[in-house]
């Protein structure tokens, strides 16, 4: 974090968080406002341009990598689980649809998607803004179902077994 406008937002975050955990505040949406004014104007390229990769993930781990889930398994787990939505589920299926069309699928996900390596993918920040634009329904249905997420920003997630112009699929360095 470089500048004062992102010291004072990450400072925003930290006091809402604590607001709400405390009980001081009646409504975590009023709280928020605030800070999603403040986003609105704050120059996210800052942190992205000074990083090579990005990955959407939940707190939910993966059975085989034992890593946090990517954005598209935590939707399809609600999916399965008959938590969305028909329009929801709906959604889902052509965002993924829209992503088996355009975004190469790495080899390392195997014949039945069981992944044998326990590789994960990473979004290259110079080359996604199309994807990331293509997946915001996708954050807007974890929004909106209260599904916890990050986006977690690296030049360096792991050792690289796969690369294409969008992104590039990591395992550990021990494996």
């Amino acid at each position: 974090m470089e500048n004062i406008e992102e010291l004072e937002l990450l400072k925003m975050l930290d006091e809402a968080e604590e607001d709400v955990r405390n009980g001081r505040v009646s409504s975590i949406e009023s709280t928020f406002d605030e800070i999603r004014k403040k986003l609105n104007t704050f120059d996210s390229t800052k942190i992205i341009n000074n990083k090579k990769y990005m990955r959407i993930q939940g707190e939910e781990l993966a059975y085989k990598t034992k890593k946090p889930v990517g954005v598209f398994v935590l939707t399809w787990r609600r999916v399965r689980n008959g938590i969305y939505s028909e329009e929801d589920k709906n959604t889902y299926l052509e965002v993924d649809k829209w992503f088996k069309e355009n975004l190469p699928e790495p080899p390392f996900y195997g014949d039945n998607n069981d992944n044998p390596l326990g590789a994960t993918t990473w979004f290259k920040t110079n080359n996604s803004s199309v994807m990331i634009e293509h997946l915001k329904p996708l954050l807007d249905l974890l929004d909106k179902y209260n599904v916890p997420y990050e986006i977690a920003y690296s030049d360096n997630p792991g050792k690289v077994i796969y690369e294409d112009d969008y992104q590039i699929g990591v395992i550990d360095y021990d494996k």
